[in-house]
């Protein structure tokens, strides 16, 4: 079984830094070192997230605050990895059934007579 491929971005931010961003669908924010405080859009709760703690984010405009030197990290799923892969097989496929519809003599028969 193969494993699901990653983003990692990493940022690195100074005491009481900002960073708004996106968090993807499968997305996590996930803190080396440091302590941040997430908000989400359209989430009731905010999370302070420490060293070495992990909290999966729900979709939206997010921002975290760094409470302090904190370098974190946005782990995101790949996007379109399986559209992608079932692109290709399509397209692999259209190509040689045109190759083998292309060797096919197609055409009115010859009368017998």
């Amino acid at each position: 079984m193969r494993a699901a491929a990653e983003t990692v971005t990493t940022i690195d931010l100074g005491y009481e830094q900002l960073f708004v961003f996106d968090g993807g669908p499968q997305a996590r924010l996930r803190v080396l070192y440091g302590a941040a405080w997430l908000t989400e859009e359209g989430q009731s709760a905010d999370a302070i997230v420490g060293a070495g703690g992990e909290v999966p984010l729900h979709g939206g405009r997010a921002l975290a605050e760094a409470l302090g030197p904190t370098r974190l990290q946005i782990v995101a799923a790949a996007r379109g990895g399986a559209l992608r892969r079932a692109g290709r097989w399509l397209r692999r496929t259209t190509t040689g059934l045109r190759r083998h519809l292309g060797r096919l003599q197609l055409g009115a028969a010859a009368p017998h007579g």
